[in-house]
């Protein structure tokens, strides 16, 4: 088989939550289709700083970072951009007035509103990541954030997400959002997603969307499935994702990587 791009996302397609690691199939075939000649590349809604070390020690072809803002192929940085300051403070007072918690998302660092694990469970995972990992540069307050290339908040007791969405809307010509479940929002610049940064890195490395493989198990997987020429979803998906699926492989943590890298005949 001729070179192909595989494109993977990190949390729940690469990295369980339930058992916080990377399964050992999945580095196992990530490595042996590397050895067949392909390239991989973790296509993920996290920042540049928002690694294990085990995620990074994988030694994949590329990280392609905040759904399509921050591109790296090989150690390099061939694509970046960032929310622009006076509209990263406008989202972050409306977070205040609506009881939003959430994280700001950059190249140097992620900034946590507080350190509140039980406010929301995925906040309270991301905090426990980082709790677990101090190499990743962080800080659980906003004070001195300069800059961020996306935002993920999170509504919780007492949290008014509709009145919040409505402030997003009235920044409808630069912003744009990614709802992953009425609790839990991505917010990033407009025009950028995963499927953009899966047709730049096409682009860039000379290939067609049909050579590109796609796996993921979220919304935000969506734009990247309807880019990429083959689609996988973990067993383990949302059923809004499963839906955009060309494939529908097993759960992450009963060899789902493995086992959809196989059918494809990638490894």
């Amino acid at each position: 088989m001729s070179e192909k791009l595989i494109f993977v996302d990190v949390d729940d397609t690469l990295y369980s939550k339930n058992q916080r690691c990377v399964p050992l199939s999945a580095a196992q075939a990530l490595h042996q289709a590397q050895k067949n000649g392909h390239k991989v590349f973790i296509n993920t809604g996290r920042p540049f700083v928002y690694f294990e070390k085990e995620i990074l020690d994988l030694g994949l072809d590329g990280l392609l970072c905040c759904n399509g803002i921050h591109l790296v192929i090989d150690g390099q940085t061939v694509y970046h951009q960032t929310v622009p300051k006076p509209v990263m403070h406008q989202i972050m007072k409306s977070c205040e007035q609506h009881g939003i918690y959430g994280t700001l998302e950059g190249a140097k660092a992620s900034y946590f509103r507080n350190h509140d694990v039980n406010f929301h469970p995925h906040y309270g995972f991301m905090i426990q990541a980082f709790d677990l990992a101090p190499y990743m540069p962080h800080e659980f307050s906003w004070d001195h954030a300069e800059e961020c290339d996306k935002l993920i908040v999170f509504a919780g007791a007492g949290s008014d997400m509709k009145g919040f969405i409505k402030d997003l809307d009235s920044m409808a010509d630069i912003m744009d959002y990614v709802r992953i479940d009425d609790t839990q929002y991505e917010i990033l610049l407009k025009d950028h997603d995963k499927g953009t940064a899966l047709l730049f890195i096409a682009d860039y490395m000379k290939k067609t969307p049909e050579d590109c493989y796609a796996f993921g198990d979220s919304n935000n997987d969506i734009s990247m499935f309807q880019k990429a020429g083959h689609s996988i979803a973990m067993g383990n998906a949302c059923d809004e994702l499963k839906e955009h699926a060309d494939y529908i492989t097993e759960h992450i943590d009963n060899d789902g990587l493995y086992l959809g890298l196989k059918h494809y005949g990638l490894i």
